[in-house]
């Protein structure tokens, strides 16, 4: 069973449903791609995600920055949180214990894309991370580690679109000792450029 729908039909149902992605259906409280999301949820071989780290540690008290880390094949992009015309946004759901705060992505800026119908949208190719600020309180001493988990739901989109979708997690030492840099610690360094 094939699962991809080619770009032109994803954006005139995108079309036909509005162009406020985001903005509340009438009277639902949801907005109109979430009635698109009803459908299963399909992997795409087309897109990776990991979870990764800049620190190897944190300290309590400390703070250091977590990352979704996208790697997009070559031809396929996946949308920015503002999609423009057309287009779902990514998005990266944090869960994480009591005493640990994610704030909110300040995402990068995306690349503008030109698809079928002169429709403007924009996006990530290659590879991107999303990445937040994670503080850990000071009063969580005892604890010895911190288990992070995000949901990650994409629509890749080359010459047809397919939703995306991943659970990622891993477990961050605590430690009274200067953290280190994580062996991924580079990603963040290039997320800043």
């Amino acid at each position: 069973m094939n699962n991809a729908v080619p770009t032109s039909t994803i954006l005139a149902v995108l079309s036909i449903a509005g162009f406020a992605f985001g903005a509340e259906s009438a009277g639902q409280g949801k907005s109109s791609l979430q009635l698109l999301k009803g459908r299963p949820s399909m992997g795409s071989s087309h897109v990776s995600a990991e979870l990764v780290t800049e620190h190897a540690s944190v300290q309590p008290g400390g703070r250091t920055r977590v990352g979704v880390h996208f790697k997009i094949e070559e031809g396929w992009h996946i949308y920015a949180q503002k999609p423009g015309d057309a287009g779902l946004p990514t998005i990266v759901s944090w869960s994480a214990p009591e005493g640990a705060t994610v704030e909110p992505l300040p995402w990068p800026k995306p690349r503008q894309f030109l698809d079928p119908g002169d429709i403007r949208t924009f996006g990530y190719t290659g590879t991107v991370l999303l990445s937040s600020q994670l503080a850990w309180a000071s009063g969580n001493a005892a604890v010895a580690s911190i288990p992070i988990q995000a949901r990650v739901e994409w629509l890749a989109c080359y010459d047809v679109c397919i939703p995306g979708s991943a659970d990622v997690s891993l477990t961050l030492p605590v430690s009274p000792d200067a953290p280190t840099l994580s062996p991924n610690a580079k990603l963040f360094g290039l997320a800043e450029r």
